[in-house]
Order: structure tokens, then sequence, then C-alpha cells
């Protein structure tokens, strides 16, 4: 991985917690919504930009080259929106800049800047095709209009900052001061770090730095989030003082207010993790409910007797060794390059072919080595597991069958999941429900495509409901299965 796209796809996680932590606190609120929304668009910005210096070819490169600049455009009208709003629309549409009326200048700044979309995306005449530099890889050029576009988005970025000057000193209290303040200065310095870092050195100097500059939106949003967070809670805080004196049950609806606004809070604290870094932002999929005929390799997997166990114990002691099992074997599968569309209890399904695949040999290939994995794992669990009391035998059973599925995005408008559904998804399952614990059968579309490479044996043919023919099973020989010879993903 190129360690210069790393500074965006840092910032991905920490933007999307930020966006959730605006929407959350007041949804209602047309400031938090236009918040949320331009730290949505950073988010893609953000991801687009890793994923240019991520590009292993310029074909590649040249894909993502413009997407930064194309999200930078709603970007700028959402900002202006922001800032208009922030710094009170009503009263600041009717002053002049330059001698003329902000609500004029606001409609001139939308047509300039959306009009510019066209020659970004139609032309190079903006934004050129990119040059390879060492070490940082892949960075954008600049065709002649460059020049007319920057100054577009300083034009801009002063509209910006005359509205926030404005309404700081015509700010009718304490609260508004303190919040455009914020605002004038996260947007003045933010964004000069990220018009420098971004821009100036990379156009002007040819110093590459555009992988930094994505390093300055996270103090930016956080500067913008606190700002807003603590002007409503300052706001909550004066009309709670201001109504103590009316009646009890006001009172006590606005202090009830307050304490879920504290505890919203609270829990956003604790949503940022580090192991959200390691969620990449593809861009490949839409949010729209599809999907397509592919052929894929599909396993399924579950623990013998785990029934039994959750029976007879603690449901703290089952919730503790299913999330270290399930933890251990998702880490196998993503190794493998496989997606799990879901987990059910103990079980485990798991496709390959889709998103991505290596060709049908190449998909079973490492869906079989992968199952062959998850068994030796389990080998050294049930040892530590044993070690710490638990005596049943935990075993798991394995069925992979290789055939043509319905994948894609399944569910409703408002919650989707990526899966895979088919007949050939109930021979995958049905080879697990038959196989032997600790072992792993294959189906002979499977088997044809590992032999090769993969020892197995016949164990004969099972009959699955929607095939009218019988199904031949064979099962790996794991013991003549060399681990040296696994070649990972």
């Amino acid at each position: 991985m190129n360690p210069y796209a790393f500074p965006s796809f840092s910032a991905i996680p920490l933007l999307f917690v930020l966006g959730l932590a605006v929407i959350f606190q007041n949804p209602r609120d047309i400031i938090s919504r236009l918040l949320f929304l331009f730290y949505l668009i950073l988010t893609l910005q953000s991801g687009s930009a890793g994923m240019l210096h991520l590009s292993t070819s310029e074909v590649e490169a040249n894909f993502w080259n413009k997407w930064p600049y194309i999200f930078a455009i709603p970007s700028l009208v959402l900002s202006m929106e922001y800032a208009l709003q922030i710094s009170g629309s009503s009263q600041r549409l009717k002053e002049k800049m330059l001698l003329i009326r902000i609500s004029t200048h606001r409609w001139i700044l939308y047509f300039l800047v959306l009009i510019w979309w066209i020659p970004l995306i139609a032309t190079d005449h903006i934004i050129a095709p990119v040059k390879y530099y060492s070490p940082t890889g892949w960075e954008h050029q600049y065709g002649f209009l460059f020049l007319p576009f920057i100054i577009i988005a300083f034009y801009v970025w002063t509209y910006i900052l005359f509205l926030l000057y404005r309404g700081f000193i015509s700010a009718s209290n304490s609260i508004e001061k303190r919040v455009r303040l914020a605002t004038f200065m996260a947007m003045g310095f933010g964004n000069s770090f990220l018009y420098f870092l971004g821009v100036i050195l990379p156009w002007l100097f040819d110093i590459q730095t555009h992988s930094l500059a994505p390093l300055g939106m996270v103090p930016l949003c956080m500067a913008l989030t606190y700002s807003l967070m603590r002007s409503q809670r300052e706001t909550i805080q004066e009309l709670n003082i201001g109504l103590e004196k009316k009646i009890a049950l006001r009172t006590e609806e606005l202090s009830f207010a307050n304490r879920k606004l504290q505890s919203t809070q609270k829990q956003i604290s604790k949503y940022i993790d580090h192991n959200v870094v390691e969620k990449i932002f593809e861009g490949e999929f839409t949010a729209e409910l599809s999907h397509c005929r592919k052929k894929l390799t599909m396993f399924f997997s579950d623990i013998k007797d785990f029934t039994q166990f959750t029976d007879s114990s603690d449901p703290e002691d089952v919730a503790k060794l299913l999330n270290e099992y399930l933890g251990e074997m998702a880490q196998i599968v993503r190794t493998w390059g496989g997606t799990i569309p879901q987990f059910t209890g103990d079980s485990i399904y798991a496709i390959f072919g889709a998103p991505d695949s290596k060709g049908d040999q190449g998909d079973a290939l490492s869906c079989v080595r992968m199952a062959t994995e998850m068994q030796e794992r389990m080998k050294t669990l049930r040892e530590k597991w044993w070690n710490q009391g638990i005596q049943l035998p935990f075993e798991i059973r394995c069925g992979i069958h290789t055939g043509m599925a319905n994948v894609g995005n399944y569910g409703s408008e408002g919650f989707m999941e990526y899966s895979a559904i088919g007949l050939n998804t109930n021979l995958a399952s049905r080879l697990e429900q038959v196989c032997e614990p600790g072992e792993i059968y294959l189906s002979h579309a499977t088997w044809a495509l590992v032999k090769e490479e993969i020892p197995c044996e016949e164990v004969g043919t099972i009959d699955v409901k929607g095939f009218h023919y019988t199904i031949q099973t064979y099962r790996v020989l794991l013991n003549d299965v060399k681990a040296s010879s696994m070649n990972k993903v």
C-alpha cells in the first residue's frame, strides 16, 4: 500500500463519525444537516484522493484523477450555504459586499461553481492527465483553465469569510459570537492549510504535497463540530436557566432533553476506534436494490454441538467464545479474499468471486485453502478453550460448492445487505449439513477446479431439494494438504 494514501483514508472514519455526531445531536436543524452533508462530501473527496494514490496503473489513476475536484464543487456549495446559515441568513442577504448585495453574490457563485462541472468532467483543461512522481505515486496535473477555477474558489472563500465576519460583529449574544468566530477561524486557517498543501505547492512549485492536504480536513471539521455542538448545548442551557422560573413541567422537559443530548455525545465519543481505519471505501457499489448472475464459490460452516454448549453455559461465556471464534474465522476469510454476507449464530456464510474475482479456479482454490486454514485454526482454539475449562470438543463442518448465483444488494430502500442467493447457495449449505465434523466437503463442480492442487477423496452422493440429480461429494484430505504450498492473497 502506498503510504501517501494513508492521510486520505485515515481521515475517512473521523469525518464520518463527526458527521454522525452532528446529525445525531440535532437531525431537524438545517445547519446540522448542511454540516453533515459537507462532511459526507469531504469523506468521498478524501476517499477518491486516497484511491488515486493507491492506483497501480495510469489508466486506474486517470479514472480517480478528477474525482477529488468533482466532489470539491458540491463541498464549495455546501460550505457557502453553511456559512450563510450560521452567520444569520436573513440579515446577511440584505447586506452588500463590494457594492453588490449578498443575495446577488450568492446566485452568481452558485452559477459559476456549478457551471465549472462541465469543463472539469468533459475536458482536461482544468485537471490534466496524471503524472507519476517518486515516491508519492500518481499526482494531478493542471490545465490552462485551472487558474480561473482557483480564482472562482478564492471568490467563494472571500464570500464565506465576509459572511462569517459580518455575522460575528453583528451577533446578538455571546453564543452567536463564539460559534461564528470559531467557524471563521476554522474555515480561514483550515482552508488555507488545504489550499497551501493541495494547490499552491503542487501547482506553483511542483512540490507534491497533495496527499497531506486531507490532514487539514480533520481539525477543520472537528473545530466546526465542536463550535456547533457547543453553541447548541449552551443555547439549551440558557433556555434552561430562563425557564427555571416557569412551571415545573417545562423545566423537567428541558432537563430531560439536556440529559439525552449529553448521553448522545458520550455514545458518539466511544464510536471512534483504530479498527475503523481498516474500512476503505472503494466506491464500487451504489445504494440501490440490484443484482446480477455470477459464478461463485460459496462456503458454509458451523460448529458441531454449539447449541449444546449454549444451552449449558452462561450467556457471557457463550458470547466471549463466539466472538473469539468469529473474529478468528473472519480474519481468515479476509486473508483469502472472501466476502462474508452474514453471520448466523455460529454459522459463517462466505462467497468467492464477488465483488472481485480471480477466475473460477482461483476463487475455488482460495475458498478451499481458506477452509483448510480454518480447520487448522480450530485445532488451536479447541486446545485453548479446553485449557480454559470448556470440555466440549468443538469441531467445525465446512461445505463448498461452485455455481451460478444471484449476487447483489438485497433488502429494502432503507436497509440492504450484499449477498448471494439461489439453488447453488442451498447446495453449499446442504454440503455443510451432511459434512462430518472436522472435515471439508466439496461438490463435484468445486472438486473439478481444485483436484490438481488439493488432495481429495470421494465420499458418495447426496440429494438436494431443487436438483433433479444426486450430487457427487468429495472430502478434502486435510492431512495431505501442505501448509507451505498455500499462496495467500
